[in-house]
Protein backbone atom coordinates (compact mmCIF):
# COMPACT_ATOMS: atom_id res chain seq x y z
CA UNK A 1 0.00 0.00 0.00
CA UNK A 2 3.13 2.18 1.03
CA UNK A 3 4.38 1.78 -2.95
CA UNK A 4 1.63 2.14 -4.23
CA UNK A 5 0.59 5.65 -2.81
CA UNK A 6 4.49 6.19 -3.77
CA UNK A 7 3.92 5.71 -7.36
CA UNK A 8 0.75 7.77 -7.46
CA UNK A 9 2.57 10.38 -5.87
CA UNK A 10 4.90 10.77 -8.41
CA UNK A 11 2.62 10.12 -11.09
CA UNK A 12 0.75 13.06 -10.34
CA UNK A 13 3.79 14.94 -10.20
CA UNK A 14 5.01 13.59 -13.26
CA UNK A 15 1.77 14.87 -14.79
CA UNK A 16 2.34 18.47 -13.03
CA UNK A 17 5.86 18.75 -14.34
CA UNK A 18 4.77 18.37 -17.85
CA UNK A 19 1.70 20.68 -18.13
CA UNK A 20 4.43 23.34 -16.58
CA UNK A 21 5.86 21.87 -19.50
CA UNK A 22 3.61 22.29 -22.19
CA UNK A 23 2.79 25.41 -20.56
CA UNK A 24 5.95 27.10 -21.43
CA UNK A 25 6.98 25.69 -24.60
CA UNK A 26 3.37 27.00 -25.59
CA UNK A 27 4.71 30.31 -25.23
CA UNK A 28 7.23 30.39 -27.04
CA UNK A 29 5.24 29.71 -30.30
CA UNK A 30 5.57 25.13 -29.53
CA UNK A 31 2.92 22.81 -28.74
CA UNK A 32 3.35 19.74 -27.25
CA UNK A 33 1.38 16.43 -28.05
CA UNK A 34 1.79 12.56 -27.49
CA UNK A 35 2.83 10.28 -30.23
CA UNK A 36 1.27 7.04 -30.77
CA UNK A 37 3.79 5.55 -28.76
CA UNK A 38 3.21 7.63 -25.43
CA UNK A 39 6.10 10.22 -25.65
CA UNK A 40 5.81 13.20 -25.92
CA UNK A 41 6.56 15.52 -29.05
CA UNK A 42 7.53 18.92 -29.30
CA UNK A 43 6.07 20.61 -32.20
CA UNK A 44 7.46 23.96 -33.13
CA UNK A 45 5.51 26.42 -34.75
CA UNK A 46 7.38 28.27 -37.75
CA UNK A 47 7.95 32.20 -36.95
CA UNK A 48 8.11 34.77 -38.81
CA UNK A 49 11.64 34.96 -39.02
CA UNK A 50 13.80 31.85 -39.53
CA UNK A 51 17.70 31.06 -40.09
CA UNK A 52 18.79 28.68 -42.49
CA UNK A 53 19.47 25.27 -41.83
CA UNK A 54 19.33 23.95 -38.34
CA UNK A 55 21.01 23.51 -35.03
CA UNK A 56 21.66 19.92 -34.90
CA UNK A 57 24.41 17.46 -36.00
CA UNK A 58 21.79 15.04 -36.88
CA UNK A 59 18.85 15.29 -39.69
CA UNK A 60 16.66 13.98 -37.81
CA UNK A 61 16.44 12.49 -34.70
CA UNK A 62 17.95 9.20 -34.43
CA UNK A 63 17.19 6.08 -31.63
CA UNK A 64 19.78 5.49 -28.94
CA UNK A 65 20.59 3.55 -26.01
CA UNK A 66 21.29 5.65 -22.65
CA UNK A 67 23.47 3.86 -20.08
CA UNK A 68 24.32 4.99 -16.44
CA UNK A 69 27.09 3.63 -14.62
CA UNK A 70 27.30 1.34 -17.64
CA UNK A 71 23.53 -0.21 -16.95
CA UNK A 72 21.31 0.63 -19.72
CA UNK A 73 18.81 3.32 -18.68
CA UNK A 74 16.44 3.59 -21.48
CA UNK A 75 15.93 3.62 -25.52
CA UNK A 76 14.84 6.36 -26.92
CA UNK A 77 15.24 9.17 -29.75
CA UNK A 78 17.64 11.62 -29.65
CA UNK A 79 19.23 14.61 -31.53
CA UNK A 80 22.79 16.85 -30.75
CA UNK A 81 22.02 20.69 -30.56
CA UNK A 82 24.81 21.35 -31.52
CA UNK A 83 24.39 25.36 -30.97
CA UNK A 84 23.88 24.79 -27.67
CA UNK A 85 26.11 21.53 -26.68
CA UNK A 86 22.95 20.04 -25.37
CA UNK A 87 21.41 16.06 -26.21
CA UNK A 88 17.84 16.64 -26.35
CA UNK A 89 15.18 13.63 -26.05
CA UNK A 90 11.34 12.97 -27.78
CA UNK A 91 10.62 13.20 -23.55
CA UNK A 92 11.36 17.34 -23.39
CA UNK A 93 14.25 17.08 -21.26
CA UNK A 94 18.34 17.17 -21.46
CA UNK A 95 20.61 14.93 -20.93
CA UNK A 96 23.05 16.00 -17.87
CA UNK A 97 26.27 16.54 -18.80
CA UNK A 98 27.87 13.29 -16.68
CA UNK A 99 31.14 11.39 -17.38
CA UNK A 100 29.07 8.38 -16.40
CA UNK A 101 26.90 8.98 -19.07
CA UNK A 102 26.94 7.22 -22.47
CA UNK A 103 24.52 7.92 -25.45
CA UNK A 104 25.07 4.71 -27.55
CA UNK A 105 23.26 5.16 -31.33
CA UNK A 106 21.79 2.62 -32.96
CA UNK A 107 24.08 4.65 -36.41
CA UNK A 108 27.24 3.23 -35.12
CA UNK A 109 28.47 6.57 -32.96
CA UNK A 110 28.65 7.69 -29.41
CA UNK A 111 28.19 11.02 -27.24
CA UNK A 112 29.80 11.41 -24.07
CA UNK A 113 31.68 13.95 -22.10
CA UNK A 114 34.89 15.17 -21.90
CA UNK A 115 36.47 17.94 -19.80
CA UNK A 116 37.55 20.50 -22.22
CA UNK A 117 38.82 24.10 -22.19
CA UNK A 118 37.34 23.95 -18.43
CA UNK A 119 34.29 22.97 -19.14
CA UNK A 120 32.13 19.58 -19.48
CA UNK A 121 31.08 19.24 -23.35
CA UNK A 122 29.81 16.60 -25.47
CA UNK A 123 31.76 15.01 -27.88
CA UNK A 124 31.15 12.44 -30.74
CA UNK A 125 33.25 9.22 -30.61
CA UNK A 126 33.52 8.14 -33.82
CA UNK A 127 36.10 5.10 -32.55
CA UNK A 128 36.02 3.67 -29.40
CA UNK A 129 39.15 1.84 -27.95
CA UNK A 130 42.70 2.15 -26.69
CA UNK A 131 43.09 5.91 -28.53
CA UNK A 132 39.64 6.84 -29.46
CA UNK A 133 38.81 9.19 -32.17
CA UNK A 134 36.55 12.03 -31.24
CA UNK A 135 34.82 15.12 -32.88
CA UNK A 136 33.47 18.05 -31.78
CA UNK A 137 30.38 19.44 -33.59
CA UNK A 138 29.52 22.65 -32.85
CA UNK A 139 26.83 25.27 -34.83
CA UNK A 140 26.80 28.89 -34.81
CA UNK A 141 24.82 31.33 -36.31
CA UNK A 142 26.27 33.34 -39.61
CA UNK A 143 24.30 36.75 -39.88
CA UNK A 144 23.15 37.41 -43.52
CA UNK A 145 23.13 40.98 -45.10
CA UNK A 146 20.66 43.25 -47.04
CA UNK A 147 20.85 44.11 -50.23
CA UNK A 148 22.64 47.08 -50.59
CA UNK A 149 22.46 47.46 -54.27
CA UNK A 150 20.59 46.41 -57.56
CA UNK A 151 23.06 43.38 -58.12
CA UNK A 152 22.70 41.94 -54.72
CA UNK A 153 20.41 39.72 -53.28
CA UNK A 154 18.83 39.64 -49.29
CA UNK A 155 20.81 37.02 -47.76
CA UNK A 156 19.00 34.84 -44.27
CA UNK A 157 20.71 34.06 -41.42
CA UNK A 158 22.03 30.46 -41.20
CA UNK A 159 23.42 27.86 -38.98
CA UNK A 160 27.40 26.88 -40.09
CA UNK A 161 28.73 23.90 -38.78
CA UNK A 162 32.29 23.45 -37.45
CA UNK A 163 33.45 19.93 -36.79
CA UNK A 164 37.09 19.40 -34.83
CA UNK A 165 38.64 16.03 -34.59
CA UNK A 166 40.49 14.88 -31.81
CA UNK A 167 42.75 11.62 -30.81
CA UNK A 168 42.16 10.68 -26.88
CA UNK A 169 45.45 8.30 -26.12
CA UNK A 170 45.30 5.73 -23.49
CA UNK A 171 45.87 7.90 -20.50
CA UNK A 172 43.30 10.26 -20.82
CA UNK A 173 45.63 13.22 -22.92
CA UNK A 174 43.11 14.78 -25.92
CA UNK A 175 44.89 15.88 -29.05
CA UNK A 176 43.75 17.81 -31.18
CA UNK A 177 44.35 16.96 -34.87
CA UNK A 178 43.86 18.43 -38.68
CA UNK A 179 42.87 15.70 -41.55
CA UNK A 180 46.31 15.82 -42.47
CA UNK A 181 48.54 12.83 -42.75
CA UNK A 182 50.70 14.88 -41.21
CA UNK A 183 49.43 16.05 -38.66
CA UNK A 184 47.59 12.60 -37.92
CA UNK A 185 51.11 10.68 -37.63
CA UNK A 186 52.60 12.84 -34.87
CA UNK A 187 49.72 11.90 -32.63
CA UNK A 188 50.01 7.79 -34.04
CA UNK A 189 53.79 8.57 -34.48
CA UNK A 190 55.49 5.20 -32.60
CA UNK A 191 53.87 3.14 -35.02
CA UNK A 192 54.17 5.59 -38.00
CA UNK A 193 55.78 2.86 -40.33
CA UNK A 194 53.34 0.24 -40.06
CA UNK A 195 50.43 2.91 -40.90
CA UNK A 196 51.83 4.27 -43.88
CA UNK A 197 51.74 0.79 -44.81
CA UNK A 198 47.95 -0.27 -43.99
CA UNK A 199 46.83 3.13 -45.15
CA UNK A 200 48.50 2.53 -48.68
CA UNK A 201 47.57 -1.27 -49.26
CA UNK A 202 44.29 0.46 -48.35
CA UNK A 203 43.74 3.23 -50.50
CA UNK A 204 43.02 5.40 -47.31
CA UNK A 205 42.72 8.54 -47.22
CA UNK A 206 44.01 10.61 -44.50
CA UNK A 207 41.70 13.76 -45.38
CA UNK A 208 38.40 11.59 -45.18
CA UNK A 209 36.66 10.81 -41.68
CA UNK A 210 35.45 7.33 -42.40
CA UNK A 211 39.09 6.78 -43.35
CA UNK A 212 40.67 7.80 -40.68
CA UNK A 213 38.42 5.61 -38.17
CA UNK A 214 39.46 2.71 -39.88
CA UNK A 215 42.95 4.26 -39.53
CA UNK A 216 42.52 4.69 -36.05
CA UNK A 217 40.90 1.39 -35.50
CA UNK A 218 43.89 -0.36 -36.96
CA UNK A 219 46.47 1.33 -34.85
CA UNK A 220 44.73 0.22 -31.77
CA UNK A 221 45.55 -3.26 -33.32
CA UNK A 222 49.51 -2.81 -32.98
Amino acid sequence: MKNLFLLLLLSKAYMVLGQVKSDSISKAGETSNLSAYGTRVVVRKPSKYSVQGHQYYENENKLASVYVNGKKSRRTFVRYNALNDEIEVTEIFNILKKENINVVLDEGYIYKVLDFEGTKQFFVFLKEGKNSLVMKVEKKIKEGKDAIGGYEQTTNDKYVEKRSYFILKTGGDLFKIKLKQKDILKVLGDKKTEIEKYASSKKLNFKKEEDLIKIVGYYNTL
